[in-house]
């Protein structure tokens, strides 16, 4: 059965902007980095202007602060059931990049209480400090696909990261000048 995948990066964040004035010290200065009132604005106007989100039957999220704050914006008004899961979580895993490293569990689910978090079966985050190479990136990419192909609904939204859904979606990891836009959703399908 094919899907048909809405991939969402998150709105602006502190980090993308910092990078611009502090330069790579934005990821490894700053720990799951926030949404900014623009990037809450993006979320919140693609909720009200995207033609397709009606069709949306479930949304999966990465459990950063940044991503779950852009799909309890987009999807406010909705009721479909918003899942966070590990595997979401932005390139690299591990090492310095210590703005992809997630809050504790229990502090997400009392930030988010409308997100099912069920589905992340440690506290904590593991971390490790070798950084994430291509290779266990593309493991997680086929463990989504893997999820996906068994969940019934047909049509899915994944609200996550500029590199995770690069390489997912085109194999393509994009430096800062070509990272994907943000709050706009990339349409993929899978079988």
């Amino acid at each position: 059965m094919t899907k048909t995948l809405y991939c969402i990066r998150h709105g602006l964040a502190l980090h993308n902007v910092t990078f611009w004035k502090i330069g790579s010290k934005a990821y490894t200065d700053y720990r799951d980095t926030r949404l900014l009132e623009i990037g809450v604005e993006q979320a919140s106007y693609l909720g009200k202007t995207w033609k397709n989100i009606d069709d949306v039957e479930l949304v999966i999220v990465s459990p950063c602060s940044r991503t779950l704050s852009t799909a309890h914006y987009i999807f406010k008004n909705k009721k479909i059931p918003i899942i966070a899961k590990d595997f979401l979580i932005e390139y690299p895993l591990g090492g310095k990049d210590i703005c992809n490293q997630r809050k504790d569990l229990n502090l997400l689910k009392s930030i988010y209480p409308n997100i099912d978090f069920s589905h992340i079966k440690t506290d904590e985050l593991l971390w490790h400090k070798k950084t994430e190479s291509i290779e266990k990136l593309e493991e997680r990419i086929n463990k989504m696909k893997e999820w996906l192909i068994k969940r019934r609904e047909k049509t899915i939204a994944i609200v996550g990261h500029s590199s995770f859904i690069g390489q997912f979606k085109d194999k393509k990891i994009g430096d800062e000048e070509h990272e994907l836009k943000h709050c706009f959703p990339y349409e993929v399908n899978i079988e």
